[in-house]
Protein backbone atom coordinates (compact mmCIF):
# COMPACT_ATOMS: atom_id res chain seq x y z
CA UNK A 1 0.00 0.00 0.00
CA UNK A 2 1.12 3.49 -0.75
CA UNK A 3 1.56 6.28 2.37
CA UNK A 4 0.87 9.55 2.17
CA UNK A 5 3.65 11.22 3.75
CA UNK A 6 3.28 14.83 2.39
CA UNK A 7 0.03 15.09 4.71
CA UNK A 8 2.28 13.48 7.91
CA UNK A 9 5.49 16.44 7.17
CA UNK A 10 2.17 19.09 6.67
CA UNK A 11 0.53 18.10 10.14
CA UNK A 12 3.78 17.40 11.66
CA UNK A 13 5.15 20.86 10.50
CA UNK A 14 1.80 22.62 12.65
CA UNK A 15 2.12 24.11 15.74
CA UNK A 16 -0.26 23.24 17.94
CA UNK A 17 0.78 21.67 21.76
CA UNK A 18 -2.12 20.41 23.97
CA UNK A 19 -4.81 22.45 24.53
CA UNK A 20 -4.15 24.53 21.03
CA UNK A 21 -4.78 21.96 18.59
CA UNK A 22 -7.85 23.41 16.53
CA UNK A 23 -5.65 24.29 13.31
CA UNK A 24 -3.69 20.51 13.01
CA UNK A 25 -7.43 19.09 13.98
CA UNK A 26 -9.28 21.28 10.92
CA UNK A 27 -6.61 20.27 8.22
CA UNK A 28 -6.93 16.59 9.18
CA UNK A 29 -10.78 17.09 9.06
CA UNK A 30 -10.63 18.55 5.23
CA UNK A 31 -8.27 15.49 4.63
CA UNK A 32 -10.91 12.93 6.46
CA UNK A 33 -14.10 14.74 4.88
CA UNK A 34 -13.65 12.77 1.71
CA UNK A 35 -13.85 9.42 3.60
CA UNK A 36 -16.72 9.75 5.97
CA UNK A 37 -20.12 10.83 5.88
CA UNK A 38 -20.02 13.02 9.30
CA UNK A 39 -17.76 14.80 11.21
CA UNK A 40 -18.68 16.55 14.29
CA UNK A 41 -16.29 18.50 17.01
CA UNK A 42 -17.24 18.62 20.51
CA UNK A 43 -16.32 21.00 23.30
CA UNK A 44 -13.04 19.64 24.05
CA UNK A 45 -11.75 20.12 20.43
CA UNK A 46 -12.40 16.70 19.50
CA UNK A 47 -13.10 15.91 16.42
CA UNK A 48 -15.29 12.70 15.40
CA UNK A 49 -15.37 11.51 11.60
CA UNK A 50 -17.77 9.06 11.31
CA UNK A 51 -18.59 6.26 8.16
CA UNK A 52 -21.85 4.86 8.89
CA UNK A 53 -21.90 0.75 8.57
CA UNK A 54 -24.37 -1.31 5.90
CA UNK A 55 -25.33 -4.08 8.60
CA UNK A 56 -28.30 -4.50 9.73
CA UNK A 57 -26.67 -5.27 13.35
CA UNK A 58 -23.85 -3.22 13.56
CA UNK A 59 -20.83 -2.46 16.65
CA UNK A 60 -19.58 1.12 17.46
CA UNK A 61 -15.90 0.82 16.32
CA UNK A 62 -14.14 3.85 17.64
CA UNK A 63 -10.21 4.43 16.37
CA UNK A 64 -8.30 7.07 17.90
CA UNK A 65 -5.73 8.89 17.65
CA UNK A 66 -4.36 12.03 19.98
CA UNK A 67 -3.53 15.40 17.69
CA UNK A 68 -1.36 17.27 20.40
CA UNK A 69 2.56 17.21 20.93
CA UNK A 70 4.59 18.83 23.87
CA UNK A 71 5.18 22.57 23.40
CA UNK A 72 5.91 25.83 25.29
CA UNK A 73 3.90 28.70 26.70
CA UNK A 74 5.26 32.34 27.58
CA UNK A 75 4.77 32.88 31.37
CA UNK A 76 6.64 36.37 31.78
CA UNK A 77 8.37 39.33 29.55
CA UNK A 78 10.65 41.22 31.24
CA UNK A 79 11.94 44.65 30.87
CA UNK A 80 14.76 43.80 28.21
CA UNK A 81 12.35 41.77 26.35
CA UNK A 82 13.15 38.28 27.08
CA UNK A 83 10.54 35.58 27.28
CA UNK A 84 9.93 33.25 29.68
CA UNK A 85 8.22 29.88 29.57
CA UNK A 86 6.82 27.10 30.85
CA UNK A 87 5.95 23.40 29.12
CA UNK A 88 3.14 21.67 28.21
CA UNK A 89 3.26 17.87 28.03
CA UNK A 90 6.90 15.82 29.57
CA UNK A 91 10.00 18.02 27.77
CA UNK A 92 13.60 16.99 28.87
CA UNK A 93 14.64 20.67 29.82
CA UNK A 94 18.21 19.60 29.35
CA UNK A 95 17.74 19.46 24.69
CA UNK A 96 16.55 23.12 25.01
CA UNK A 97 19.49 25.30 25.11
CA UNK A 98 20.34 26.67 21.70
CA UNK A 99 17.33 25.56 20.02
CA UNK A 100 14.87 27.44 18.01
CA UNK A 101 11.32 27.50 18.67
CA UNK A 102 8.62 28.99 17.03
CA UNK A 103 5.64 30.72 18.68
CA UNK A 104 2.44 31.45 17.50
CA UNK A 105 2.59 35.16 18.67
CA UNK A 106 0.29 38.64 18.13
CA UNK A 107 -2.54 37.73 15.58
CA UNK A 108 -0.93 34.47 14.93
CA UNK A 109 2.01 35.17 13.48
CA UNK A 110 4.96 33.19 13.83
CA UNK A 111 7.69 34.57 15.43
CA UNK A 112 11.23 33.20 16.02
CA UNK A 113 13.30 32.80 18.82
CA UNK A 114 16.46 31.05 20.61
CA UNK A 115 16.36 29.68 23.79
CA UNK A 116 19.13 31.32 25.50
CA UNK A 117 21.26 29.84 28.85
CA UNK A 118 24.16 30.98 30.71
CA UNK A 119 27.21 29.67 28.88
CA UNK A 120 29.19 27.09 29.93
CA UNK A 121 32.66 29.08 30.41
CA UNK A 122 30.87 31.32 32.77
CA UNK A 123 28.56 28.56 35.22
CA UNK A 124 29.96 28.57 38.73
CA UNK A 125 31.12 24.54 38.37
CA UNK A 126 32.13 24.69 34.71
CA UNK A 127 32.85 20.76 35.13
CA UNK A 128 29.62 19.54 35.69
CA UNK A 129 26.49 18.89 34.07
CA UNK A 130 24.17 21.18 34.35
CA UNK A 131 20.41 19.67 35.33
CA UNK A 132 18.32 22.33 34.24
CA UNK A 133 14.46 23.95 35.02
CA UNK A 134 12.60 25.94 32.46
CA UNK A 135 13.46 28.84 34.59
CA UNK A 136 17.04 28.44 34.02
CA UNK A 137 16.48 29.24 30.29
CA UNK A 138 14.66 32.70 28.59
CA UNK A 139 13.53 32.90 24.92
CA UNK A 140 15.70 35.65 22.71
CA UNK A 141 13.33 37.11 20.13
CA UNK A 142 16.01 40.20 19.20
CA UNK A 143 14.48 42.87 20.57
CA UNK A 144 15.69 45.41 23.18
CA UNK A 145 13.03 46.14 25.28
CA UNK A 146 9.13 44.87 26.87
CA UNK A 147 7.48 46.95 24.72
CA UNK A 148 9.00 45.53 21.84
CA UNK A 149 8.41 41.97 22.38
CA UNK A 150 4.73 43.16 23.59
CA UNK A 151 4.32 43.78 20.08
CA UNK A 152 5.26 40.11 18.41
CA UNK A 153 4.17 38.22 21.73
CA UNK A 154 2.09 37.99 24.87
CA UNK A 155 1.99 36.19 28.05
CA UNK A 156 0.30 33.20 27.30
CA UNK A 157 1.57 32.73 23.29
CA UNK A 158 2.21 29.21 22.65
CA UNK A 159 4.56 27.37 20.92
CA UNK A 160 7.06 24.62 19.76
CA UNK A 161 10.51 23.69 18.73
CA UNK A 162 11.31 24.39 15.37
CA UNK A 163 11.71 21.45 13.51
CA UNK A 164 11.15 20.71 9.46
CA UNK A 165 10.73 17.28 9.18
CA UNK A 166 12.37 15.08 6.12
CA UNK A 167 12.40 11.20 4.69
CA UNK A 168 15.35 9.89 4.62
CA UNK A 169 14.98 6.32 3.10
CA UNK A 170 12.13 4.88 4.48
CA UNK A 171 12.13 6.72 7.45
CA UNK A 172 11.04 10.41 8.59
CA UNK A 173 12.45 12.47 11.27
CA UNK A 174 10.63 15.50 12.65
CA UNK A 175 9.06 16.88 15.65
CA UNK A 176 5.38 16.12 16.68
CA UNK A 177 5.21 12.40 14.85
CA UNK A 178 4.37 11.73 18.12
CA UNK A 179 1.10 11.90 17.20
CA UNK A 180 0.57 12.88 14.20
CA UNK A 181 2.38 9.79 12.37
CA UNK A 182 -1.24 7.94 14.12
CA UNK A 183 -2.86 11.17 12.39
CA UNK A 184 -2.13 10.36 9.18
CA UNK A 185 -2.58 6.75 9.60
CA UNK A 186 -6.47 7.36 10.31
CA UNK A 187 -6.19 8.89 6.59
CA UNK A 188 -4.96 6.06 5.28
CA UNK A 189 -7.13 3.57 7.08
CA UNK A 190 -10.21 5.77 5.76
CA UNK A 191 -9.38 5.87 2.90
CA UNK A 192 -9.22 2.03 2.50
CA UNK A 193 -12.67 1.90 3.97
CA UNK A 194 -14.44 4.40 2.14
CA UNK A 195 -13.77 1.90 -1.13
CA UNK A 196 -15.18 -1.33 1.00
CA UNK A 197 -19.06 -2.45 2.34
CA UNK A 198 -18.41 -2.06 5.92
CA UNK A 199 -21.14 -3.69 8.51
CA UNK A 200 -19.96 -1.32 11.53
CA UNK A 201 -20.04 2.19 12.16
CA UNK A 202 -16.73 3.60 12.56
CA UNK A 203 -15.59 6.41 14.92
CA UNK A 204 -12.08 7.68 13.48
CA UNK A 205 -10.99 10.68 16.31
CA UNK A 206 -8.97 13.19 16.86
CA UNK A 207 -8.25 13.95 20.44
CA UNK A 208 -7.21 16.89 22.58
CA UNK A 209 -4.69 17.08 25.40
CA UNK A 210 -3.37 13.28 25.41
CA UNK A 211 -0.05 15.41 26.96
CA UNK A 212 -2.04 15.88 29.60
CA UNK A 213 -3.27 12.30 30.92
CA UNK A 214 -5.89 12.07 27.87
CA UNK A 215 -8.90 14.35 28.86
CA UNK A 216 -9.91 14.15 24.99
CA UNK A 217 -9.83 10.33 24.70
CA UNK A 218 -11.87 10.50 28.43
CA UNK A 219 -14.15 12.69 26.74
CA UNK A 220 -14.96 11.09 23.56
CA UNK A 221 -15.13 7.86 25.10
CA UNK A 222 -18.04 8.45 27.21
CA UNK A 223 -20.02 10.38 24.18
CA UNK A 224 -19.17 6.85 21.72
CA UNK A 225 -19.87 4.60 24.31
CA UNK A 226 -18.10 2.27 21.55
CA UNK A 227 -18.13 -1.32 21.36
CA UNK A 228 -14.51 -1.72 20.82
CA UNK A 229 -11.52 1.29 20.68
CA UNK A 230 -8.64 1.01 19.20
CA UNK A 231 -6.21 3.47 20.21
CA UNK A 232 -2.99 4.47 17.85
CA UNK A 233 0.11 5.98 19.26
CA UNK A 234 3.55 5.59 19.05
CA UNK A 235 5.85 3.33 21.78
CA UNK A 236 9.57 3.74 22.31
CA UNK A 237 11.86 2.02 19.80
CA UNK A 238 14.86 0.42 21.66
CA UNK A 239 17.19 -0.05 18.78
CA UNK A 240 19.88 2.77 19.13
CA UNK A 241 22.92 2.81 21.89
CA UNK A 242 22.21 2.64 25.37
CA UNK A 243 18.74 0.97 25.10
CA UNK A 244 18.72 -3.08 26.47
CA UNK A 245 15.97 -5.17 25.51
CA UNK A 246 16.21 -7.29 29.30
CA UNK A 247 14.90 -3.53 30.70
CA UNK A 248 13.52 -1.70 28.13
CA UNK A 249 11.76 -4.20 25.63
CA UNK A 250 12.90 -5.13 21.93
CA UNK A 251 11.13 -2.84 19.41
CA UNK A 252 12.77 -1.83 16.30
CA UNK A 253 11.62 0.38 13.68
CA UNK A 254 10.77 -1.19 10.39
CA UNK A 255 9.60 -4.62 12.15
CA UNK A 256 6.10 -3.98 11.79
CA UNK A 257 3.32 -2.58 14.19
CA UNK A 258 4.02 -2.82 17.87
CA UNK A 259 0.50 -5.22 19.49
CA UNK A 260 0.79 -4.46 23.44
CA UNK A 261 -0.40 -6.90 25.90
CA UNK A 262 -1.17 -5.77 29.05
CA UNK A 263 -3.62 -5.22 31.61
CA UNK A 264 -4.90 -1.92 29.97
CA UNK A 265 -5.78 -3.70 27.35
CA UNK A 266 -8.92 -6.68 26.17
CA UNK A 267 -6.67 -9.74 26.25
CA UNK A 268 -9.41 -11.44 24.37
CA UNK A 269 -8.83 -8.89 21.59
CA UNK A 270 -5.35 -8.54 21.80
CA UNK A 271 -4.90 -12.26 21.09
CA UNK A 272 -6.80 -11.82 18.26
CA UNK A 273 -5.42 -9.69 16.60
CA UNK A 274 -1.90 -10.85 17.03
CA UNK A 275 -3.27 -14.07 14.94
CA UNK A 276 -5.28 -12.11 12.98
CA UNK A 277 -1.71 -10.97 11.80
CA UNK A 278 -0.16 -13.93 11.79
CA UNK A 279 -2.51 -16.30 9.21
CA UNK A 280 -2.01 -12.70 6.82
CA UNK A 281 1.83 -12.17 7.22
CA UNK A 282 1.62 -8.53 8.34
CA UNK A 283 4.57 -7.57 10.01
CA UNK A 284 4.26 -7.07 13.64
CA UNK A 285 5.75 -6.92 17.34
CA UNK A 286 4.93 -7.33 20.56
CA UNK A 287 4.87 -4.83 23.96
CA UNK A 288 4.22 -5.81 27.42
CA UNK A 289 3.19 -3.44 29.18
CA UNK A 290 2.62 -4.12 33.13
CA UNK A 291 1.36 -1.12 34.29
CA UNK A 292 -0.88 1.91 32.38
CA UNK A 293 0.39 2.46 29.17
CA UNK A 294 0.66 6.48 29.39
CA UNK A 295 -1.65 6.42 26.18
CA UNK A 296 -4.99 7.66 25.76
CA UNK A 297 -6.03 3.55 26.40
CA UNK A 298 -5.92 4.40 30.05
CA UNK A 299 -8.92 6.47 30.25
CA UNK A 300 -10.64 4.99 27.22
CA UNK A 301 -10.85 1.57 28.99
CA UNK A 302 -12.29 2.75 32.22
CA UNK A 303 -14.99 4.87 30.27
CA UNK A 304 -18.52 4.23 31.55
CA UNK A 305 -18.80 0.53 32.65
CA UNK A 306 -15.59 0.25 30.67
CA UNK A 307 -14.74 -0.42 27.21
CA UNK A 308 -13.00 -2.99 25.30
CA UNK A 309 -9.70 -1.25 24.24
CA UNK A 310 -6.96 -2.34 21.97
CA UNK A 311 -3.68 -0.47 21.99
CA UNK A 312 -1.61 -0.20 18.44
CA UNK A 313 2.01 1.46 18.66
CA UNK A 314 4.22 3.05 15.89
CA UNK A 315 7.87 2.78 17.26
CA UNK A 316 9.63 5.91 17.98
CA UNK A 317 13.11 6.76 18.30
CA UNK A 318 13.94 10.08 20.14
CA UNK A 319 10.40 10.49 21.55
CA UNK A 320 9.39 14.07 22.68
CA UNK A 321 12.01 15.49 21.25
CA UNK A 322 12.35 17.74 17.59
CA UNK A 323 13.64 14.68 15.94
CA UNK A 324 11.75 11.95 16.76
CA UNK A 325 12.12 9.36 14.18
CA UNK A 326 9.72 7.08 12.67
CA UNK A 327 9.61 4.28 9.20
CA UNK A 328 6.98 4.22 6.71
CA UNK A 329 6.69 0.66 6.83
CA UNK A 330 5.39 0.21 10.47
CA UNK A 331 2.81 2.58 9.15
CA UNK A 332 1.76 0.43 6.78
CA UNK A 333 1.91 -2.75 8.36
CA UNK A 334 -0.61 -0.48 11.09
CA UNK A 335 -3.31 0.18 8.45
CA UNK A 336 -3.49 -2.76 6.57
CA UNK A 337 -3.76 -4.64 9.96
CA UNK A 338 -6.33 -2.26 11.34
CA UNK A 339 -8.21 -2.67 7.54
CA UNK A 340 -8.60 -6.42 7.50
CA UNK A 341 -9.50 -6.52 11.35
CA UNK A 342 -12.33 -4.18 10.75
CA UNK A 343 -12.73 -6.15 7.60
CA UNK A 344 -13.08 -9.66 9.34
CA UNK A 345 -15.15 -8.08 11.85
CA UNK A 346 -15.49 -11.86 13.54
CA UNK A 347 -12.28 -11.31 15.03
CA UNK A 348 -13.91 -7.95 16.81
Amino acid sequence: MEFNTSFLKHVSSIIAPSGYEKEVIDVWCKEMSQYVDEINLTNIGNAIAVKHGCGDTRKKIMITAHADEIGIIVTYIDNNGYLYFDEIGGIDTNILPGRTVLIKGVDNRIIKGVIGVKPIHLQKDSGSKQSLNPEDLWIDICVSNKESALELVEVGSIGTLESVAYQQGTKVIGKAMDNRCSLSAMVSIAKILAEKKCNDDIFYVATTQEELRGRGAQTAAFAINPDICIVLDVTHATDYPGMSPIRDGDINLGKGVVVAIGPNMDNEITKKVVSLAKNLNISYQVEVCARPTGTDANVVQISRDGIRTLLLSIPCRYMHSPVETIDIEDLKSCCTLITKLIENRHYL
